[in-house]
């Protein structure tokens, strides 16, 4: 794309968001409280495969980030860091633009350990992109990435106003970017805080219509098309957003401060509420048969009283008639 006519159509997503065209520090997101103690995020950006222009702005955004809002920030390109020991004193693990398999199975199984142990992942954009074959880390980030179109403009739906990572945001608001679609529709088992208008944008072409070696052409439409969630894993938390492809994004304030969001909503340091659809009815349901269970015992306690009154009345002495 020509850059004059690239800078246009960023010029339009700064001003169609709402947000100040100056990059700025991000304030930080609502119902943020202050850490007693910073604490440590691992960036890890290796590739096996396509490398986005955008990981080094990445790695500098989660660096300034993090000197701003109380957080240390380490960054590696070694899977060997993804161990027992080398995730010891991290509370984040932030998979920023990775592609392709770059783990090995004990990587894989210290970050599952990770995570089942309380620990957050944030994944942006590529991180969708990670890890084809391995079922729990498509779980981990929520979804997987099938295909994307060229980049362009489209429109975003806010679906969580309330939430850290998308409060500053207006209600719909233009991006220019990269537009993942995802194999599954992530919304039941997530909470969605983004989704994309796909009447805004064409989802077709894209990139399965490249031929290749096991490509098999499908479209990019989902209908429903959630584009950033969270989500609680037993002890675990995961952050994922899709934005990110897009070098000029990393210097704007909205982007800035969603990615801050994320970070403090997977580390547990900002109120977010991150509970899926799926958990909620599963609540419900818990709830429902704990007060069935509740009424059972109840009505076993009054019918338990009513024998022991009836066995009580007929121990008693008889009057003698007359």
């Amino acid at each position: 794309m020509r850059p004059l006519l690239r800078a246009a159509l960023l010029a339009a997503t700064v001003l169609l968001a709402g947000a100040p065209a100056a990059s700025a520090a991000p304030a930080p997101p609502a119902g943020a409280r202050a850490a007693a103690e910073p604490f440590d995020v691992l960036v890890f950006t290796r590739t096996n495969g396509y490398r986005h222009a955008s990981i080094p702005l990445g790695v500098a955004l989660l660096r300034d980030l993090g000197a701003r809002h109380g957080f240390r920030v380490r960054t590696t390109e070694e899977f060997r860091d993804i161990s027992d020991a080398g995730l010891a004193d991290v509370e984040v693990v932030a998979f920023v633009n990775t592609v392709g398999d770059v783990l090995d199975d004990l990587a894989q199984d210290a970050l599952r350990r990770f995570v089942e142990r309380g620990g957050a992942f944030f994944g942006l954009h590529a991180a969708a992109d990670t890890e084809h074959g391995w079922p729990w880390y498509r779980e981990l980030v929520g979804g997987e990435f099938l295909a994307h179109p060229l980049e362009q403009l489209g429109i975003y739906v806010n679906e969580a106003p309330l939430e850290p990572a998308t409060s500053h945001l207006p209600a719909r608001f233009a991006v220019f970017d990269e537009f993942y679609s995802f194999r599954l529709n992530p919304r039941d088992r997530v909470r969605v805080l983004l989704s994309i208008d796909e009447r805004t944008y064409l989802p077709d072409p894209n990139t399965t219509d490249i031929p290749g070696p096991g490509v098999v052409p499908a479209s990019g439409r989902m209908g429903d098309h959630p584009m950033a969630w969270c989500q609680d894993l037993g002890r675990g938390r995961s952050f994922y957003t899709a934005l990110g492809h897009e070098v000029q994004l990393y210097a704007l304030p909205w982007f800035r401060r969603h990615v801050l969001g994320g970070v403090l909503t997977a580390a547990r340091r900002v109120e977010a509420d991150c509970t899926s659809p799926a958990q909620r009815r599963a609540a419900v349901a818990a709830q429902a048969r704990r007060q069935a269970a509740a009424q059972r015992a109840a009505a076993r306690r009054r019918q338990a009283a009513a024998e022991r009154r009836r066995r009580a009345a007929a121990r008693a002495p008889r009057r003698p008639a007359g």
